[in-house]
């Protein structure tokens, strides 16, 4: 198994350090854990094995192996499991009436389960496209939706940022923009491809 440790984690750390919001940045950080190690406990259940783990801005990011290759309702299962756990914790915090504990649990439910690829929602919503779509079909359908989701929630955030003056709002912005183009770019050579195939066929 292959670890390592992404650096940009402790610019985000200064980053709450400069807010002063170290203890949200703590505290949200322990759930990410949770939710990861849901995706892995649900991996694991399903008989699956741990190709990669990080630790980056997001928590922690795994890859198991043969992933890809194993049923898409198993691959729903596991990129469910991590929401889940975020999902029942906001439960709890509502339960012992921890507004903190439910803000944070709630925040990380909305944003994995956002329909952006790679993020939990765009994974679940790839394999549910894959049901009816060829692969290429599906790339291009959930480019789209990213990026449209990615729109609105940017107008939603520059009133937000305008109102409550909260720097922690642009950086998930510019972060979730950074992983579409990312991905986009990714999307670019796969299609490159696949016009390769069909031009020698």
């Amino acid at each position: 198994m292959k670890a390592k440790v992404d650096f940009k984690i402790f610019f985000i750390l200064l980053l709450y350090i400069v807010t002063q919001k170290v203890d949200i940045f703590a505290l949200t950080f322990v759930f990410i854990i949770l939710h990861e190690i849901g995706h892995i406990i649900s991996g694991i259940l399903l008989g699956l094995k741990i190709n990669k783990l990080e630790l980056n801005i997001a928590g922690i990011s795994l890859e198991f192996k043969n992933y890809g290759k194993e049923r898409k309702i198993n691959n729903i299962i596991i990129d469910l499991a991590g929401p889940v756990i975020n999902l029942l914790s906001a439960i709890i915090g509502l339960w012992i009436q921890s507004e903190i504990i439910i803000y944070v649990n709630a925040m990380l439910f909305i944003i994995n389960m956002l329909p952006i690829y790679p993020l939990d929602g765009g994974r679940i919503l790839k394999n549910i496209l894959l049901y009816k779509n060829t692969y290429k079909q599906t790339i291009k359908m959930i480019e789209t939706i990213a990026k449209y989701t990615l729109i609105i929630l940017s107008i939603f955030a520059s009133i937000l940022i305008l109102s409550f003056k909260n720097i922690s709002i642009f950086v998930l912005i510019i972060y979730l923009w950074g992983i579409y183009i990312k991905e986009r770019h990714k999307n670019k050579i796969i299609k490159r491809v696949y016009q390769t195939i069909e031009n020698n066929t």
